[in-house]
């Protein structure tokens, strides 16, 4: 059973890779792949440390001086951009509790 952060965090990947997909950006592959494991219920079977490994990739593309975080900046909808700015906190958290 996944833990309340990661949880969260899983909703705001998905949350974002369906914004980048309805809008027509290119979903970086390692974003939209993790983003399918916690889908499909697989991702929580990894191990921290390969968790942890993913999720700086997934940092790597979607930081805010990626294409993603530029995309992000210059979307028109505040919605969007708080649910960014959301995923964002969401992700450093997760990956500190992963980090320890």
């Amino acid at each position: 059973m996944r833990n309340e952060l990661e949880d969260n965090f899983s909703r705001a990947l998905q949350s974002m890779v369906a914004h980048l997909i309805k809008n027509a950006e290119k979903v970086p592959e390692p974003v939209l792949q993790n983003a399918l494991e916690f889908e499909a219920f697989t991702w929580e079977n990894l191990d921290a440390a390969n968790k942890l490994k993913r999720l700086r990739l997934i940092q790597d593309q979607t930081d805010p001086s990626s294409e993603v975080g530029r995309h992000m900046k210059a979307y028109p909808h505040d919605f969007s951009k708080k649910r960014y700015e959301d995923y964002l906190t969401l992700l450093r958290l997760y990956t500190e509790s992963l980090a320890g």
